[in-house]
């Protein structure tokens, strides 16, 4: 007779999953006595992460990657309430992920047991769902829901959370689900409206300065294609936010960039100045749209495409709202633009764009004696890896310069924390999207202060085998909250800066990677061949001046049309 924690394991396998990230202890034990065996034959890998938080941060990257739910794993209360930040992280930025959470038994519950937490209480606001087991016979349903749940409308995290009593016990008959069943549960179903779709095609058509946004909806539903099809064809300039990045090759000519608080000038201006904007996957969060009020001076028309349709009731009117699957809706408006005929010629609006584009490099891209500069640090590597390399960052300056300055050349090859804005999520996030794709490059951009709040995990990099590359930003701060302090607060810089410690070179060799102390850009391209010849996880560290600063930006609760491009400190 099988046990709870065998019936666990064979549940995910039933799902399709390969790899679990995750940290063992007393109240999922079971589940790794389990698949043991499963480990030995090469059916599951096990990632042993060095804290629960990365374990979530893997399997998100491992989700965004792979297109398929990542899977971590954690014992009851600290181990539970330890994948609380990752799990809020996947949440904002629409990644599903199913965490087991092991719990303390049943007749213990709310006695305020050994390691007793209240998991329902603590992920029902911050996750899709949360699914505690009441018996065992639950199990086999309650597993298949969860990856149900996680990877369908809007993708998220789901908690299960399954007492240790219940996974020691035995069950003679099981019977597995062949579909999901879940009350209550709605899959918003793609909407095919032709009229409002018609409707979507003429105001696209016979608009002066159309734009399209993409967001990480259009990654999730593999939009790339239909996105520059449709722009091709009526020759309108597109748009990221700043997650959407991953959605639109960069060197096509009619992408202009992330827009938002520290996104490109030139795509925040063309936002700004369009008179109808067609949004893809994207929750208009502040983060992009910085001032609702702004927005809605410009009085253009709002055409959302989404699958979650209260995006479309949230801080704008949205005039033509269309729910469901952005590959198919878009399709559908392709065929209508083509029926409709004949269009606005857009060639002056893409020139305006062209010219925004033109002026504002002029502050992009400075060069100065004697320092490494991020711009073309990030140009060099771009330059020094695979086009289908992916890249993570943590989060910080290096990764508002990554926003800008970094090129996306396929989809789904870059991962930052975007939504939440999560220290620590490039290393363990590196580690997850290796593990979906083993054959790609991964490099890791990180800052010191990010890299440190999980550089843990480097272990399980080396003792796993799993060769990513970290490039370390050191510029010895906490360098995007010195640079607020620095502009905003008078130059009170208090509470950032770091003193010498650690040595990132001497850090990496003392956990058997590669260290490396580029100083120069040639440094630094050598740097990352023989990382990547040697095929072992690396550390890149490189100074950079504390007083860098990334721009563009805005003052705080600033609007778009505020823009900062050069350093204020250095007067016009």
């Amino acid at each position: 007779m099988p046990s709870g924690a065998r019936i666990v394991v064979d549940s995910l396998k039933r799902e399709g999953v390969k790899v679990i990230f995750g940290i063992p202890g007393l109240s999922n034990m079971p589940i790794y006595d389990a698949f043991l065996e499963d480990l030995k034959n090469g059916e599951l890998r096990h990632v042993l992460m060095r804290h629960e938080q990365a374990a979530a941060h893997a399997a998100d990257a491992y989700a965004r990657v792979s297109g398929f739910p990542g899977v971590c794993t954690a014992t009851s209360g600290p181990g539970v309430t330890n994948l609380v930040t990752g799990l809020i992280s996947a949440y904002w930025d629409s990644s599903p992920v199913v965490a087991i959470a092991g719990q303390v038994v049943r007749p213990s519950i709310g006695k305020m047991a050994f390691q007793e937490a209240d998991t329902i209480g603590i992920f029902e606001h911050i996750t899709k769902y949360v699914i505690e087991v009441k018996k065992i016979e639950e199990l086999p349903q309650m597993i298949k829901n969860a990856f149900y749940i996680a990877g369908t409308g809007r993708p998220g995290p789901v908690v299960v959370d399954i007492p240790r009593d219940i996974l020691n016990e035995k069950m003679e008959d099981v019977k597995w689900p062949e579909k999901p069943i879940v009350p209550g549960y709605r899959e918003f179903p793609t909407i095919i409206d032709r009229q409002k779709i018609k409707k979507a095609a003429e105001l696209l058509i016979n608009a002066e300065r159309p734009i399209i946004l993409a967001g990480t909806g259009a990654t999730w539903s593999n939009a790339t294609e239909e996105i520059l099809e449709l722009a091709e064809l009526l020759h309108t300039p597109i748009i990221s936010t700043f997650p959407g990045k991953s959605a639109i090759p960069h060197d096509h000519p009619l992408y202009f960039g992330p827009m938002g608080y520290y996104g490109r000038a030139e795509a925040s201006m063309a936002a700004l100045e369009s008179d109808v904007m067609l949004v893809v996957g994207a929750r208009l969060s502040d983060r992009t749209i910085t001032s609702y009020d702004e927005m809605k001076e410009t009085k253009k028309k709002f055409i959302m495409v989404n699958v979650d349709p209260t995006d479309g009731e949230r801080g704008l009117k949205v005039d033509i709202n269309l729910v469901g699957n952005a590959k198919t809706l878009l399709r559908e408006l392709i065929k209508a633009v083509v029926e409709v005929g004949k269009k606005n010629d857009k060639s002056e609006w893409v020139k305006r764009i062209k010219e925004y584009q033109e002026y504002y490099s002029q502050f992009y891209y400075i060069e100065e004696n004697n320092k490494l500069k991020p711009w073309k640090i990030l140009k060099i590597i771009r330059n020094s890896i695979p086009r289908n390399s992916i890249v993570t960052t943590g989060v910080g300056q290096h990764q508002m310069w990554a926003e800008v300055f970094w090129d996306v050349l396929e989809p789904r090859t870059f991962l930052s924390s975007t939504g939440m804005g999560t220290m620590g999520f490039g290393l363990p996030a590196a580690i997850g999207a290796k593990l979906a794709k083993p054959d790609r490059v991964v490099v890791d951009l990180d800052g010191d202060g990010s890299f440190l709040m999980t550089a843990t995990n480097l272990a399980t990099a080396v003792d796993e085998n799993i060769p990513i590359i970290s490039v370390i930003f050191d510029n010895r701060t906490l360098g995007l909250v010195r640079q607020v302090q620095d502009l905003f607060f008078g130059r009170r810089i208090v509470g950032v800066d770091y003193g010498p410690s650690p040595d990132f070179v001497k850090l990496a060799e003392s956990f058997g990677a590669l260290g490396f102390n580029a100083t120069t850009y040639e440094e630094l391209e050598k740097s990352i061949k023989i990382a990547i010849k040697e095929n072992i996880p690396s550390v890149i560290r490189l100074p950079i001046d504390k007083e860098e600063l990334a721009l563009p930006t805005l003052p705080p609760g600033g609007k778009l049309k505020q823009v900062i491009v050069r350093d204020p400190r250095k007067g016009s």
